[in-house]
């Protein structure tokens, strides 16, 4: 069966860094930011395939701002490329310094691939990405190149086993 491909809608969570979030500088830990953009991915994947879905693996994170306690993060999380049931999601963290005005900035980026799963745990199809605009082509080629690396990556670590 084939499905019409479809656009992706980005999707925003916002937190908030409280002292609980935070590592011995006051700054955000790295593994509570890495816990929020996973769950933002799986929102963006949700949404886009219509099934639950699985992180297959994180790609790359880019830390490149530290997040203090009392900053507000907003959190976008995109589907920038689909295989038959997979997806590369790219997520992008801004922070705003809300204590002293300052305007937001790019924290962090990510990817995520992610695979849907229908209600026995097996590989959904999903419709094809539908890629229009220039910036939208050169996300799908970015996400092209995250999915190759990461599945260049396991046939690597399969073949040393």
């Amino acid at each position: 069966m084939s499905l019409a491909p479809k656009k992706s809608e980005p999707i925003t969570t916002i937190e908030i860094v409280f002292p609980e979030d935070s590592n011995h500088f006051q700054s955000l830990f790295g593994g509570r930011l890495l816990a929020w953009m996973d769950k933002a991915s799986y929102y963006a994947a949700f949404r886009y395939s219509g099934f639950p879905a699985v992180t297959a693996s994180v790609e790359s994170l880019d830390f490149s701002h530290s997040p203090k306690v009392g900053d507000v993060l907003d959190i976008i999380a995109s589907v920038i490329h689909t295989g038959r049931s997979s997806m590369v999601i790219k997520v992008d963290v801004f922070c705003q310094d809300v204590r002293h005005a300052q305007a937001k900035v790019l924290a962090n980026t990510g990817f995520f691939n992610f695979v849907a799963k229908n209600e026995d745990g097996i590989p959904a199809e999903i419709p094809p990405l539908l890629v229009e605009t220039f910036e939208e082509k050169q996300l799908w080629e970015l996400g092209k190149n995250v999915k190759d690396q990461a599945a260049k990556r396991r046939d690597q670590a399969a073949q040393e086993e």
